[in-house]
Protein backbone atom coordinates (compact mmCIF):
# COMPACT_ATOMS: atom_id res chain seq x y z
CA UNK A 1 0.00 0.00 0.00
CA UNK A 2 2.83 2.39 0.65
CA UNK A 3 4.20 1.72 -2.39
CA UNK A 4 0.95 2.44 -4.51
CA UNK A 5 1.09 5.44 -2.57
CA UNK A 6 4.02 6.63 -3.84
CA UNK A 7 3.57 5.80 -7.27
CA UNK A 8 0.54 7.98 -7.17
CA UNK A 9 2.29 10.83 -5.82
CA UNK A 10 5.02 10.56 -8.54
CA UNK A 11 2.07 10.34 -10.93
CA UNK A 12 0.88 13.91 -9.44
CA UNK A 13 4.44 15.30 -9.77
CA UNK A 14 4.82 14.26 -13.87
CA UNK A 15 1.33 15.29 -14.47
CA UNK A 16 1.65 18.87 -12.98
CA UNK A 17 4.74 19.18 -14.72
CA UNK A 18 3.40 18.27 -18.12
CA UNK A 19 0.51 20.53 -17.64
CA UNK A 20 2.74 23.34 -16.28
CA UNK A 21 5.17 22.86 -19.30
CA UNK A 22 2.11 23.03 -22.02
CA UNK A 23 0.77 26.44 -20.74
CA UNK A 24 4.31 27.52 -20.85
CA UNK A 25 4.57 26.45 -24.20
CA UNK A 26 1.24 28.06 -25.31
CA UNK A 27 -0.36 25.21 -26.07
CA UNK A 28 2.04 23.84 -28.28
CA UNK A 29 1.31 20.00 -26.52
CA UNK A 30 -2.83 19.66 -26.75
CA UNK A 31 -4.64 18.59 -24.46
CA UNK A 32 -5.35 15.45 -26.47
CA UNK A 33 -1.78 14.50 -26.58
CA UNK A 34 -0.98 15.96 -22.98
CA UNK A 35 -3.30 13.43 -21.37
CA UNK A 36 -2.09 10.54 -23.95
CA UNK A 37 1.33 11.22 -22.57
CA UNK A 38 0.08 11.14 -19.31
CA UNK A 39 -2.08 7.59 -19.65
CA UNK A 40 1.82 6.39 -20.97
CA UNK A 41 3.32 7.49 -17.96
CA UNK A 42 0.52 6.08 -16.49
CA UNK A 43 1.05 2.75 -17.58
CA UNK A 44 4.21 2.52 -17.19
CA UNK A 45 3.73 3.04 -13.17
CA UNK A 46 1.33 0.64 -13.36
CA UNK A 47 3.87 -2.20 -14.33
CA UNK A 48 6.62 -0.97 -12.31
CA UNK A 49 4.28 -1.21 -9.04
CA UNK A 50 3.08 -5.08 -10.40
CA UNK A 51 6.89 -5.80 -10.96
CA UNK A 52 7.97 -4.54 -7.54
CA UNK A 53 5.01 -5.85 -6.00
CA UNK A 54 5.50 -9.85 -7.39
CA UNK A 55 9.58 -9.06 -6.52
CA UNK A 56 8.57 -8.68 -2.61
CA UNK A 57 5.90 -11.67 -2.76
CA UNK A 58 9.08 -13.67 -4.40
CA UNK A 59 11.61 -12.31 -1.52
CA UNK A 60 9.28 -12.83 0.73
CA UNK A 61 8.25 -16.72 -0.04
CA UNK A 62 11.77 -17.12 -0.11
CA UNK A 63 12.43 -15.79 3.19
CA UNK A 64 9.77 -17.61 4.80
CA UNK A 65 11.51 -20.98 3.69
CA UNK A 66 14.68 -20.00 4.77
CA UNK A 67 13.33 -19.23 8.41
CA UNK A 68 11.48 -22.43 8.36
CA UNK A 69 14.53 -24.67 9.16
CA UNK A 70 14.03 -28.44 8.17
CA UNK A 71 10.65 -29.76 7.44
CA UNK A 72 9.49 -33.01 9.73
CA UNK A 73 10.36 -35.51 7.24
CA UNK A 74 13.94 -33.90 6.87
CA UNK A 75 14.19 -34.23 10.61
CA UNK A 76 12.93 -37.43 10.20
CA UNK A 77 15.39 -38.81 8.33
CA UNK A 78 18.52 -37.12 9.85
CA UNK A 79 17.64 -38.59 12.86
CA UNK A 80 17.85 -41.74 11.99
CA UNK A 81 20.70 -41.51 9.92
CA UNK A 82 22.45 -40.58 13.23
CA UNK A 83 21.20 -43.31 14.84
CA UNK A 84 22.39 -45.62 12.34
CA UNK A 85 25.55 -43.94 12.49
CA UNK A 86 26.13 -44.07 15.92
CA UNK A 87 25.04 -47.48 16.56
CA UNK A 88 27.90 -48.39 14.38
CA UNK A 89 30.41 -46.29 15.59
CA UNK A 90 29.31 -46.86 19.61
CA UNK A 91 31.70 -50.33 20.29
CA UNK A 92 34.48 -49.14 18.76
CA UNK A 93 33.91 -46.19 20.72
CA UNK A 94 33.56 -47.71 23.63
CA UNK A 95 36.41 -50.25 22.86
CA UNK A 96 38.53 -46.74 22.58
CA UNK A 97 37.97 -45.59 25.94
CA UNK A 98 38.56 -48.73 27.73
CA UNK A 99 41.56 -49.11 26.23
CA UNK A 100 43.07 -45.51 27.09
CA UNK A 101 41.38 -46.07 30.75
CA UNK A 102 43.69 -48.98 31.20
CA UNK A 103 46.79 -47.60 29.87
CA UNK A 104 45.93 -44.58 32.16
CA UNK A 105 45.51 -46.33 35.33
CA UNK A 106 48.61 -48.63 34.62
CA UNK A 107 50.84 -45.25 34.85
CA UNK A 108 49.08 -43.94 37.81
CA UNK A 109 49.73 -47.17 39.65
CA UNK A 110 53.50 -47.61 38.21
CA UNK A 111 54.49 -43.69 39.09
CA UNK A 112 52.97 -43.48 42.54
CA UNK A 113 54.21 -46.87 43.88
CA UNK A 114 58.25 -45.17 41.73
CA UNK A 115 57.46 -42.22 43.71
CA UNK A 116 56.70 -43.85 47.31
CA UNK A 117 60.57 -45.92 47.10
CA UNK A 118 61.81 -42.50 45.89
CA UNK A 119 60.29 -40.82 48.81
CA UNK A 120 60.87 -43.01 51.75
CA UNK A 121 64.49 -43.39 50.57
CA UNK A 122 65.42 -39.63 50.52
CA UNK A 123 62.54 -38.38 53.23
CA UNK A 124 63.57 -41.61 55.83
CA UNK A 125 60.25 -42.27 57.00
CA UNK A 126 57.67 -45.11 56.06
CA UNK A 127 55.63 -44.39 53.50
CA UNK A 128 51.75 -46.18 52.43
CA UNK A 129 50.17 -46.57 49.13
CA UNK A 130 46.26 -47.46 49.62
CA UNK A 131 42.99 -47.58 47.58
CA UNK A 132 40.43 -45.88 49.75
CA UNK A 133 36.67 -45.08 48.26
CA UNK A 134 36.59 -42.11 50.61
CA UNK A 135 40.38 -40.40 50.66
CA UNK A 136 40.87 -41.54 54.15
CA UNK A 137 40.20 -45.19 55.51
CA UNK A 138 42.59 -47.58 53.27
CA UNK A 139 40.95 -51.05 52.21
CA UNK A 140 42.36 -53.35 49.83
CA UNK A 141 39.23 -53.64 47.54
CA UNK A 142 38.41 -49.77 47.41
CA UNK A 143 38.74 -48.40 43.85
CA UNK A 144 37.88 -44.90 43.93
CA UNK A 145 41.11 -42.64 45.17
CA UNK A 146 45.06 -43.65 45.48
CA UNK A 147 46.48 -42.54 48.45
CA UNK A 148 50.57 -42.22 49.15
CA UNK A 149 51.08 -40.52 52.12
CA UNK A 150 53.61 -40.38 55.07
CA UNK A 151 51.83 -42.95 57.79
CA UNK A 152 52.57 -40.07 61.31
CA UNK A 153 50.93 -41.62 63.73
CA UNK A 154 51.09 -45.58 62.47
CA UNK A 155 47.35 -46.02 62.49
CA UNK A 156 47.70 -47.90 58.47
CA UNK A 157 45.11 -45.36 57.21
CA UNK A 158 45.37 -41.23 56.23
CA UNK A 159 44.36 -38.90 58.73
CA UNK A 160 44.37 -35.63 57.75
CA UNK A 161 45.55 -33.48 60.75
CA UNK A 162 48.35 -35.83 61.48
CA UNK A 163 49.80 -37.43 58.62
CA UNK A 164 51.63 -35.91 55.24
CA UNK A 165 49.96 -36.63 52.05
CA UNK A 166 51.90 -37.20 49.13
CA UNK A 167 49.42 -38.13 46.36
CA UNK A 168 45.88 -38.13 46.30
CA UNK A 169 44.25 -39.19 42.75
CA UNK A 170 40.54 -40.33 41.52
CA UNK A 171 41.09 -43.31 39.74
CA UNK A 172 37.54 -42.63 37.86
CA UNK A 173 36.88 -46.15 36.51
CA UNK A 174 34.19 -46.85 34.57
CA UNK A 175 35.30 -49.98 32.36
CA UNK A 176 37.14 -51.77 35.26
CA UNK A 177 38.09 -52.23 39.18
CA UNK A 178 41.08 -52.38 41.15
CA UNK A 179 42.07 -54.11 43.97
CA UNK A 180 45.10 -54.80 45.99
CA UNK A 181 47.30 -57.78 47.07
CA UNK A 182 49.35 -57.45 50.08
CA UNK A 183 50.46 -60.87 52.09
CA UNK A 184 49.17 -61.16 55.22
CA UNK A 185 45.50 -59.77 53.41
CA UNK A 186 47.05 -55.83 54.17
CA UNK A 187 45.05 -52.84 53.20
CA UNK A 188 48.23 -51.04 52.24
CA UNK A 189 51.41 -51.75 51.34
CA UNK A 190 54.34 -50.53 53.22
CA UNK A 191 57.94 -48.69 51.48
CA UNK A 192 60.32 -48.26 54.72
CA UNK A 193 62.60 -45.54 55.77
CA UNK A 194 65.35 -47.35 56.06
CA UNK A 195 65.58 -48.60 52.76
CA UNK A 196 63.29 -47.58 50.52
CA UNK A 197 62.05 -50.93 49.94
CA UNK A 198 58.12 -52.55 50.65
CA UNK A 199 59.94 -55.44 53.09
CA UNK A 200 57.17 -57.71 53.86
CA UNK A 201 54.63 -56.45 51.78
CA UNK A 202 55.49 -57.02 48.77
CA UNK A 203 52.64 -57.92 46.65
CA UNK A 204 50.26 -56.30 43.14
CA UNK A 205 47.68 -54.16 42.14
CA UNK A 206 45.04 -55.96 39.84
CA UNK A 207 43.32 -53.89 37.27
CA UNK A 208 40.54 -56.43 35.99
CA UNK A 209 37.70 -55.04 33.15
CA UNK A 210 33.78 -54.99 34.29
CA UNK A 211 32.43 -54.08 31.00
CA UNK A 212 32.86 -55.94 27.65
CA UNK A 213 34.44 -53.37 25.57
CA UNK A 214 37.31 -53.60 28.09
CA UNK A 215 39.77 -56.40 26.54
CA UNK A 216 42.33 -55.54 29.03
CA UNK A 217 43.68 -57.32 32.25
CA UNK A 218 47.16 -56.95 34.03
CA UNK A 219 48.55 -56.41 37.14
CA UNK A 220 51.66 -54.11 38.46
CA UNK A 221 53.56 -56.14 40.90
CA UNK A 222 56.00 -54.35 43.14
CA UNK A 223 58.85 -57.36 44.81
CA UNK A 224 61.02 -56.93 47.76
CA UNK A 225 63.47 -54.84 46.42
CA UNK A 226 60.41 -52.33 45.35
CA UNK A 227 60.87 -52.91 41.54
CA UNK A 228 57.77 -52.09 39.96
CA UNK A 229 56.37 -54.24 36.84
CA UNK A 230 53.67 -54.06 34.73
CA UNK A 231 52.84 -57.90 34.46
CA UNK A 232 50.07 -58.84 31.12
CA UNK A 233 47.35 -62.01 32.10
CA UNK A 234 48.71 -63.55 29.47
CA UNK A 235 52.28 -64.35 31.08
CA UNK A 236 50.59 -64.00 34.81
CA UNK A 237 47.43 -64.81 35.10
CA UNK A 238 45.46 -61.76 37.02
CA UNK A 239 42.40 -63.99 38.79
CA UNK A 240 40.79 -61.37 39.15
CA UNK A 241 37.93 -63.42 40.96
CA UNK A 242 40.24 -63.84 44.05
Amino acid sequence: MNLFNKVLASYRRIVTFILYISIRRKGRYGIGKFLAIASRLFNKLLKLVSYRKLSLQNNNILSAKQSNGFTLVELTVTTMVLGIIAAIAAPSILTHLARMEAQRVKHQLENTLSLAKAESYISRQDVLVCLSNDAQQCHRNSDKTLLLFVDKNNNKHFDSQVDTLLIQQSLDLRYSTVKLRVGGRRHYTKFWGDSGRPRGHFGHIKYCPTSSYNKSMYQISFNQSGIVKHKLNADHPTKCNG
